[in-house]
């Protein structure tokens, strides 16, 4: 039996990975694509409440702490982690809005989905877990 771990530890299908613009070249998949498989790999969304909003010296937000609650095969799993925001703008509430966005696809990433992103060709929680699955089937 796959467990919600294995179906979050999945690789994200190729088709949604894009490629940021700008002199630092790196993969990613957008917020809402990021959403949309949590709902889809959990049954439910899961809780996130902003913890504290980073400031810079000026009082301009440039990130927050998010901490997420997932239900994972049963289990509580909270994260809490940073989002930033990569063109901070005068407008406070944009700034936080892409700052939870990015600390979103940080969480998400720490349960599993999206990792491969981060580890890129030194990826392996996939096969890692589908290999215990059948050591416990044994």
């Amino acid at each position: 039996m796959t467990t919600q771990l294995q179906s979050l530890a999945k690789r994200i299908p190729k088709s949604y990975i894009k490629q940021k613009p700008g002199g630092f070249a790196a993969d990613y998949c957008s917020h809402s694509d990021v959403q949309q498989m949590l709902i889809a790999k959990l049954g439910a969304p899961p809780s996130q409440e902003v913890t504290q909003i980073i400031r810079n010296s000026e009082g301009v937000a440039h990130g927050v702490v998010l901490r997420m609650v997932f239900n994972i095969d049963g289990q509580p799993c909270v994260i809490d982690e940073i989002g930033e925001v990569e063109r901070p703008s005068a407008n406070d509430g944009l700034n936080v809005k892409n700052a939870v966005s990015d600390a979103v696809k940080r969480c998400a990433m720490r349960i599993g989905l999206g990792l491969e992103l981060w580890c890129q060709e030194t990826y392996v929680l996939d096969k890692a877990l589908a290999d215990k699955e059948g050591d416990d089937n044994e």
